[in-house]
């Protein structure tokens, strides 16, 4: 096996499922802005070089949607770095259209590199209720999900064009030699989520895709507000817990990630290592 030295460390900021409520009433309201403008000035203190929201990022309420948008990004861009983010279940109370322009997206999947790697972010709601299908497969498939109870109709699936995309970004990374870190609103494995959750409709296809890839070395979600951990094959699949759930796991609302060649470790606000992980 190639032997990889260390190299240089890149240090980035995770937070999923805010949920970011916005009611109008101020006293109602506070206690989570606070608390996300504390996670910021953390982010910044340890000179975050980016920061990824796992989607989630508004409740998504019929009267206050927008609202809860504008006051997020508010709020998320005391941040001094870049923020990536990534549509989930909730933020399309907003049509798509406008919450990518919001969100500064050219489109809701995308990729950027910081050498030696690749992240690739997913749309996992490419085919669902809440998006109009891209292709005649597309809509093909949604129907057939839909028929099925167990696949919640809150969640949803990534589409031909997306996959097909998703096959071409990683035969790139396996050219250029890159490791790739895959981010993802929806969990792809049963063991990181529950029934009641749920996860991505078509996970196997997707891990069956990630998992024969050599260079995929991590795929990273939230929507499952516990967290959770599985491995298959090289493939790590972390799940991380949500920020709306803040209290039931105190300093784990939002983490930081140190990512070298041989290792990722995510740690939490009160310096605990929620995961430590060796890259084969």
């Amino acid at each position: 096996m190639e032997e990889h030295q260390p190299g240089p460390t890149i240090s980035f900021a995770l937070i999923t499922d805010i949920h970011y409520a916005a009611t109008g009433d101020p006293d109602r309201d506070s206690g989570c802005s606070d608390d996300l403008q504390k996670s910021v000035a953390w982010w910044n203190r340890q000179s975050a070089a980016f920061l990824l929201q796992f989607g989630d990022l508004i409740k998504g309420s019929s009267q206050h949607a927008r609202k809860e948008l504008q006051e997020s990004l508010g709020h998320l861009g005391g941040f001094h770095g870049k923020t990536r983010h990534i549509i989930g279940n909730h933020c399309l109370a907003i049509p798509e259209n406008d919450l990518t322009t919001a969100l500064g997206l050219h489109a809701p999947y995308y990729t950027f590199s910081i050498a030696p790697f690749r992240f690739i972010i997913l749309h996992g709601m490419d085919i669902s209720t809440l998006t109009k299908p891209r292709t005649k497969q597309d809509k093909e498939h949604l129907s057939r999900y839909l028929s099925k109870p167990e696949l919640h109709d809150y969640c949803g699936a990534i589409g031909e064009t997306q996959t097909g995309w998703l096959r071409s970004e990683l035969n790139k990374a396996e050219q250029t030699g890159e490791r790739v870190i895959i981010a993802s609103h929806f969990p792809l494995h049963a063991e990181t989520t529950d029934p009641r959750y749920g996860l991505l409709w078509n996970h196997h296809e997707i891990r069956e895709i990630l998992t024969a890839s050599p260079a995929v070395k991590v795929c990273i979600s939230g929507h499952y507000h516990y967290g959770g951990y599985a491995r298959e094959k090289n493939l790590h699949l972390i799940v991380l817990p949500a920020f709306v759930n803040r209290h039931l796991h105190p300093g784990q609302a939002s983490t930081m990630a140190e990512l070298s060649l041989n290792r990722l470790l995510i740690r939490t606000e009160n310096e605990n290592h929620l995961y430590d992980l060796p890259l084969d």
